[in-house]
């Protein structure tokens, strides 16, 4: 009970506050994750070569079918090019086993975007007790407008997330063990500050947590 209270008091924090500085802000999609233009490749170099650039990526720029724009359904999109960051292939180049993991999402991407968007609502199932809480208490001393089941739906048919959750970010991580894992990033209108991170090892999703879950792994000093 203590623990749900916690989350409870962590979710009003979050919802009424902002959180900014603990998760990468939500772009619009994922082609609009970065501040370039994906089909200019003078554009992508000079991005690669800034700043904003954290972690040494390379940028991939492939079309897909499932990984762009909102979560959706188990319908293919029509295909949309979308920039997929290489980590640490600015430096070291693009590791073998980071090709093939990109190779293999490309290939499969269908099922693991079932995959992920079985994860997904499972995990806001998981939260949503405490996130109604959080929102219905939150309603009762801030006050608003707007019906809490628009901002947090009940999950009734499976479909209710398909237009509120946003890819915003895919990154292939620098390999470890022989594998190159491959984080995904997303955000849902009720929590834009927070987001969801996911992570994917051999098409299978492995870790499903916030926003920095799909974020390469500090090295170790």
């Amino acid at each position: 009970m203590k623990e749900n209270s916690r989350f409870v008091v962590l979710f009003l924090f979050l919802f009424f506050t902002g959180c900014g500085n603990m998760a990468p802000l939500p772009g619009n999609s994922v082609n609009e994750a970065f501040d370039f233009d994906l089909t200019d490749p003078d554009d992508i170099a000079r991005w690669e070569a800034s700043s904003y650039n954290f972690y040494h990526s390379k940028i991939k720029v492939v079309p897909l079918n499932y990984f762009h724009g909102l979560l959706g359904s188990e319908e293919a999109k029509p295909p949309q090019k979308v920039g997929i960051e290489i980590c640490e292939a600015q430096t070291n180049g693009i590791a073998p086993e980071q090709q093939q993991a990109l190779d293999d999402f490309i290939e499969h991407e269908k099922e693991i975007h079932a995959a992920v968007r079985k994860a997904v609502y499972q995990y806001y199932q998981e939260a949503y007790p405490a996130f109604k809480q959080g929102s219905e208490l939150g309603k009762a001393l801030y006050g608003g407008t707007e019906k809490i089941d628009d901002i947090i739906p009940p999950i009734k048919d499976g479909t209710e997330l398909d237009s509120i959750v946003e890819f915003t970010q895919i990154l292939i991580h620098p390999v470890i063990d022989g594998k190159a894992p491959i984080g995904i990033e997303l955000f849902g209108n009720w929590d834009e500050n927070y987001g969801i991170g996911i992570q994917l090892l051999n098409g299978e999703v492995t870790d499903i947590s916030n926003a920095y879950g799909a974020l390469p792994a500090p090295k170790q000093k």
